[in-house]
């Protein structure tokens, strides 16, 4: 079985190598959570703009401070700088697809009418993070039908395919401006300085897990309090900062683990842990097994 991770530089930003195509900044990935190391793709951002649609199964979607179980037939949309991640759900797999894709496309020349009136005005709110699509809902079936036509179109390829994925792009921004953004209620606005100061905890968590790591330092990267820090931290990305740390630790422990040549001692070292045994503990956990069936299993 072939694992995946995420590829994330500094401050959970993901490296997508399609992203710097110019010409045509578009991709739809075909994605299966169970293949993603631990089961889940962790905590990231992007500046494009992404639509995920669920083929089968379902899994537990995070934006920003909001849960969701997202199931077959339901679409989510993260906006720009969203921080978001994916989990399975228990004995469960979920097949996705994610269309993913430049602003540009959209905004057209600089300071065009679609840039100042339509994009901008979507992106650059932050009480629109991420919009959830019900597939129960009729108010999703535009979005949902549009995302499903749009993914024909790149799937066939046909001659011009481009310009008819441009056009689904347009129908599926007009129907978040209209269905959405035009419909937000009133209301303060989130705390868009406490997702930047979670990022930096996330970045300086991921840049050090394998070292002694306490939870004065973690504060201390975000300009947090400590009590501040276990808040906001817990509020956002809906665990604690020791409970994150467990978890990125278990799951960047798996390819030290499918390592032949190192024993349980040397991984748990390798990942932070100060001994075996609580490295198992955790491990089991967070993975519902031991260490030695997860391998055991994976190269089966």
């Amino acid at each position: 079985m072939r694992l995946k991770i995420l590829n994330i530089g500094e401050n959970q930003l993901e490296d997508r190598a399609y992203a710097r195509n110019n010409s045509f900044p578009f991709r739809i990935g075909y994605e299966e959570i169970n293949n993603y190391m631990g089961f889940a793709f962790g905590c990231h951002w992007h500046s494009e703009l992404e639509f995920t649609y669920i083929i089968s199964g379902s899994m537990i979607y995070q934006a920003n401070n909001k849960q969701y179980l997202i199931k077959e037939g339901d679409a989510i949309f993260v906006n720009q700088n969203c921080l978001h991640s994916g989990t399975a759900c228990p004995s469960l797999n979920c097949k996705y697809f994610a269309i993913t894709f430049n602003p540009a496309l959209i905004s057209g020349h600089r300071n065009s009418i679609f840039e100042n009136k339509y994009l901008t005005e979507i992106i650059a709110n932050e009480r629109m993070p991420c919009t959830y699509f019900d597939s129960s809902s009729n108010d999703s079936n535009n979005i949902i039908m549009t995302i499903l036509n749009l993914e024909k179109i790149y799937k066939e390829k046909d001659i011009g395919f481009e310009l008819l994925i441009e056009s689904k792009l347009f129908e599926l921004w007009f129907y978040l401006y209209q269905d959405v953004y035009l419909k937000l209620p009133s209301g303060p606005k989130n705390q868009h300085k406490n997702i930047m100061q979670i990022k930096k905890s996330l970045d300086y968590i991921h840049a050090h897990y394998n070292e002694d790591i306490s939870l004065e330092r973690i504060a201390s990267s975000c300009n947090l309090s400590k009590s501040s820090c276990c808040r906001i931290f817990k509020k956002i990305v809906h665990q604690t900062p020791f409970e994150y740390l467990q978890n990125y630790r278990i799951q960047n422990s798996i390819p030290y683990l499918l390592n032949d040549g190192l024993n349980i001692t040397e991984v748990a070292i390798c990942v932070g842990f100060s001994s075996s045994s609580y490295y198992s503990e955790v491990f089991k956990k967070y993975m519902n097994c031991s260490p030695s069936s997860y391998k055991h299993m994976i190269k089966i």
